[in-house]
């Protein structure tokens, strides 16, 4: 048998919950690029353009362009696949969704002086817009070879050193998952026979199940569905056709579900099978403020702040185990949750558009994302519970991400315009990042995905006529990324990344009506 004597990794008698990590924390603060057709056809390079629903939740300035009132939606169709490579061994997968990015009502209002031609606040201008800010889908199947790592290990070296006593159930006396200091996954394994029970005069420790050196052939399933969605409010003002100013209350709503499936089939016959589902529904709350600069008829010069997100998150978990090892059977784990606060850091966008005449313009804008300042609290917004993953998230888990877009247009005629543009995201992780967990989390999803980099190429066109106006538009996103299945570097065999990469292929319309 695999006889390994683990450290110590469970902190025990304690009596907090705890069930969000750094890559938690993360998947709800990334930002994404997502709106009108003619926003997306230019990836999103429209901090300091304006006129477009969707250049107002990156600058709200933008709203201050407007000359006439605006009501419009956004229709987006998404065809997803994915591919992956581990361990010599190929994965892939794919998926379609239809959804609305965005509906939005914009009243613009000039006031007198927009008649009488004198300087000064020319219009005063309000929105209400329904944005969708990002959609969290994906359906994986990341296949691999013979591996020397096994989630085995990784459970036995989860329950440290707690008792087999503590891990038993007995019918009418003890309920392990009554305790918060006893990891879920733990009894799960234990239950399913995957971990032995050693001691020796250092104590009890655990070690896997199976033989020394015996390799596991392993495979992972995810499906992943949810979005970022938010609801916003906003005035821009006009001053004199040169200076324009905005600011939008928002409020962002999260949905999402994940469904996880990460099996392994053993050398020496039998296989273990874990299916773990997390659902996570939530408000937040931000202030965005914006500005755009005209010195000169042919240039525009943005900047924007928003400030940080407050999300109020509520989180609930459930696990299945099947297993054919020393025992075979079933056991589940009784569905559990947890309440927390989520903050994510400040964003600065700088933008700058130079137009060519009336036949067309070109945009360029840089979004700075201090991913290091994301902070995780409990729910009544106390961060002491989470000291160290926020210290991970500052140091080890994240990077601050640049995001640079550059965007064009170009008018075949009066009616009738082309548009492309291209952007990238850098590795919003660092490279050795991983996903620790304690004794009081109810996860049993154990895996994580890094974040290498981002890239969007983006095309479309559009017909105007003076009272309404419909855009096309096609988006490709590819995510660069690298997946573990659990964290292995406190193990003696680590487990080997999978290189995942998935492409988004979105076709996008709008219509909009001037009034």
């Amino acid at each position: 048998m695999k006889r390994i004597l683990f450290a110590l990794a469970v902190v025990l008698n304690c009596t907090i919950m705890m069930a969000q990590t750094e890559f938690d924390a993360f998947k709800v603060v990334q930002t994404d690029i997502n709106g009108t057709a003619r926003y997306m056809s230019m990836a999103g390079a429209f901090g300091a353009l304006g006129g477009d629903p969707s250049a107002i939740k990156d600058n709200p300035a933008g709203l201050g362009i407007y000359r006439k009132s605006e009501f419009l939606g956004t229709l987006n169709l998404l065809s997803q696949i994915s591919t992956s490579k581990w361990n010599n061994a190929d994965g892939n997968g794919d998926l379609y969704r239809f959804n609305m990015n965005n509906l939005s009502l914009v009243f613009a209002a000039p006031t007198w002086r927009n008649e009488s031609g004198t300087r000064g606040l020319m219009s005063s201008n309000f929105s209400f817009a329904y944005n969708r800010l990002k959609n969290i889908d994906r359906s994986l199947n990341i296949a691999s070879g013979e591996a020397s790592s096994s989630m085995t290990d990784y459970m036995a070296y989860f329950t440290g050193g707690l008792p087999h006593s503590d891990l038993e159930y007995v019918q009418g006396e003890y309920e392990p998952y009554d305790r918060l200091d006893i990891p879920r996954i733990s009894i799960l394994a234990y239950e399913g026979g995957l971990i032995r029970e050693n001691s020796d005069n250092q104590g009890i420790y655990w070690t896997s199940f199976l033989d020394n050196d015996e390799k596991v052939t392993p495979n992972f399933n995810v499906y992943e569905r949810g979005y970022v969605d938010e609801y916003s409010l906003g005035w821009a003002g006009n001053f004199s056709n040169i200076f324009y100013f905005g600011t939008t209350l928002n409020v962002q709503y999260m949905d999402y579900f994940l469904r996880s499936n990460y099996s392994e089939s053993f050398e020496n016959g039998g296989s273990m099978d874990l299916e773990s589902s997390t659902t996570t529904k939530g408000v937040g709350l931000n202030l965005k403020v914006g500005a755009i600069l005209s010195p000169l008829d042919f240039l525009r010069i943005g900047l924007s702040l928003h400030t940080p997100t407050i999300y109020y998150l509520n989180d609930t978990y459930d696990a299945t185990l099947n297993y054919d090892s020393s025992v075979k059977g079933s056991s589940t784990m009784p569905g559990d949750g947890n309440e927390y606060q989520v903050q994510s850091p400040m964003k600065v966008n700088l933008s700058a558009a130079f137009l060519l005449g009336t036949q067309g313009l070109i945009s360029a804008e840089y979004d700075y994302d201090s991913y290091t300042g994301t902070r995780l609290r409990n729910k009544v917004g106390d961060a002491s519970d989470y000291t160290d993953e926020n210290g991970r998230m500052s140091n080890s888990i994240m990077n601050n991400v640049r995001t640079i877009k550059i965007g064009g247009e170009y008018r075949l005629s009066e009616n009738f315009s082309l548009r492309a543009g291209y952007a990238n995201s850098n590795a919003a992780n660092k490279p050795n990042a991983e996903r620790t967990m304690y004794s009081t989390t109810v996860r049993t999803d154990t895996e994580y995905f890094i974040n290498n980099r981002i890239d969007y190429l983006t095309a479309g066109f559009g017909y105007h006529e003076s009272d309404w106006f419909v855009d096309f538009a096609y988006m490709n996103k590819i995510v660069d990324e690298t997946y573990y299945p659990y964290r292995s570097s406190v193990l003696p065999y680590q487990a080997n990344g999978a290189s995942v990469i998935t492409s988004n292929n979105n076709m996008v319309v709008t219509l909009g009506f001037k009034f």
